[in-house]
């Protein structure tokens, strides 16, 4: 072969090795040499091959000799010094943890001054303890079709824009974050106005108490769909600003103001959207990074990507308060004359489990990370003939992730559990004193969040290995589950048994996802997470 055969060949030789490493079939190689433009005309010309195959099938036997058995493309380099250069140790992977968990609780800190402001002056942001049981139904119901309707869109609104996000395309990042806003908006005012035409013809609540309701749902659903955006922005704290200020704004104007409650919500709620909005607006204006001018999403093809996200978000969010729902309407609470109808002792019980969810759930995203930047790690770094150690090791790590989770638990449990019976406990802060019905409801609904949080960790990793369709079957599953068993215990004994329903259907949860997780470790070599 003349020189310059030879060294065209050993050009395109390197250029193959650094695009795949080592090549697993002949058909991949001609693959690639297709991509660099190269055309069988030219491989007489330039390599001396009558056409694209001969060359291919030229380079993938001398790239499958025992010399390069530990071939690697540029890819799998890049990684393999990413991983040596990363730290290791106990106190390492203590100080991220630490970071991780502080991070995404800081939203916290919200929770914190909506609490603080209820127990000092009677009011929050969309809350108010001279409300009548009539008044808290109205706000109740609003927060939750606000939370449930937007539940989906938010779902895919993280998964979305963080796709484009760490490609640093804030181009796509700034019209995926609107578009998707104004779908969720579209969505909630599609729902909202067929409910109110439906209460119209077929009154089950007053008009007004419908439309009210309406307006806290828009509202409280608006103000969530925005706040989505700021978790993959790495901007929770304007959470924390754009309800703080709204929220003493109100205290403010229940003191000094002739305006009633509910216009007092809806100046809180909207001034809280604005702040958002304005520091979204503001984020994108000043976010310098590539830009791609012509990149356009396609509908279907969004559609087609986010439907299993949109659907997961719609009914975790819907299995939050199918509990409530049916506890509210049983005829010891509702008595005929409304459908559904407020119980304080059950959201007092509810409130207090839910300061142990938000805690607990602060450690997913660390756990769900964790576990596939080792999965990764792992992988690199085993051949394929020691596949038998790999599982063993991935099963090791889960096992590591769960026991995480459970030692997270313990800390945030044991503090609940002074809240309910400590010096300085609800008692404390409360004329009113903490009852049977509302610990009993806080302790089976933290056993019910521990479980939640355990099948959302499990999702958290189906997703990744592309189940989320298994995921969702599972999470319809619970969702019936939830409503069988508490529909039946609430009619059959007490009405606040309905929590044994969110149990029965957490416990479900966390198994079957547990089970397919176990399913899917077994076969792990064919699963590359990304």
């Amino acid at each position: 072969m003349p020189n310059n055969y030879i060294r065209n060949y050993t050009i395109i030789l390197k250029q193959v090795q650094h695009k795949i490493g080592k090549p697993v079939s002949v058909d991949v190689v001609i693959a690639i040499i297709e991509s660099f433009g190269i055309k069988d005309k030219d491989t007489a010309v330039y390599y001396n091959f009558k056409d694209i195959k001969s060359l291919a099938i030229g380079i993938f036997k001398e790239l499958s000799l025992d010399i390069y058995n530990d071939l690697k493309n540029e890819q799998e380099i890049q990684e393999e010094l990413n991983i040596k250069k990363e730290k290791e140790g106990f106190f390492y992977e203590a100080s991220l943890f630490i970071k991780s968990y502080l991070s995404n609780t800081s939203y916290l800190l919200a929770f914190v001054i909506q609490l603080i402001t209820i127990i000092l002056f009677g009011s929050s942001l969309y809350a108010f303890v001279g409300f009548n049981k009539l008044q808290s139904t109205t706000v109740i119901l609003g927060v939750i079709l606000g939370m449930v309707l937007s539940g989906g869109t938010i779902q895919v609104i993280g998964n979305e824009i963080s796709k484009h996000y760490y490609l640093n395309d804030f181009s796509m990042v700034r019209k995926m974050t609107f578009y998707l806003i104004k779908q969720g908006l579209f969505i909630l005012i599609s729902v909202l106005l067929f409910l109110n035409i439906l209460n119209y013809l077929i009154p089950f609540y007053p008009h007004k108490m419908v439309l009210f309701t309406s307006i806290y749902a828009f509202l409280i659903g608006f103000l969530f769909l925005v706040f989505a955006p700021l978790h993959v922005l790495k901007s929770r704290i304007i959470i924390f600003i754009s309800t703080t200020f709204p929220t003493f704004l109100g205290i403010y104007l229940i003191k000094e103001s002739k305006l009633n409650i509910y216009q007092i919500h809806f100046i809180g709620l909207l001034l809280a959207i604005a702040i958002v909005i304005i520091f979204i607006l503001i984020y994108f204006k000043f976010k310098k990074a590539k830009k791609s001018k012509n990149k356009k999403y396609r509908i279907g093809v969004l559609f087609y990507n986010n439907f299993y996200f949109f659907l997961y978000g719609l009914l975790i969010n819907l299995f939050f308060f199918i509990d409530r729902i049916i506890a509210w309407s049983s005829y010891k609470i509702s008595n005929f004359f409304f459908p559904v109808y407020y119980e304080k002792d059950y959201e007092i019980g509810m409130d207090l489990a839910i300061i142990f969810f938000l805690l607990l759930a602060g450690s997913i995203e660390y756990n769900s990370t964790y576990f596939i930047r080792n999965l990764n790690k792992k992988r690199k770094n085993t051949k394929l003939t020691d596949i038998i150690s790999y599982k063993k090791n991935v099963h090791d790590l889960y096992l590591k992730n769960v026991l995480l989770l459970c030692s997270t638990a313990i800390p945030i449990f044991i503090l609940v559990q002074y809240i309910i019976y400590g010096k300085w406990g609800y008692n404390y802060f409360f004329s009113e004193p903490i009852k049977y019905t509302n610990i009993k409801v806080a302790q089976i609904g933290m056993l019910a969040y521990f479980f939640i949080c355990w099948g959302i960790l499990n999702t958290s990793y189906l997703t990744v290995l592309k189940r989320q369709k298994k995921a969702l079957e599972i999470l319809f599953m619970a969702c019936v589950s939830n409503i069988i068993f508490g529909f039946t215990l609430s009619r059959l004994f007490s009405y606040e048994d309905s929590v044994y329903g969110l149990l029965a259907g957490a416990i479900l949860f966390a198994g079957l996802t547990l089970k397919e997780n176990i399913n899917i470790l077994k076969n792990i070599d064919y699963h590359t997470p990304y």
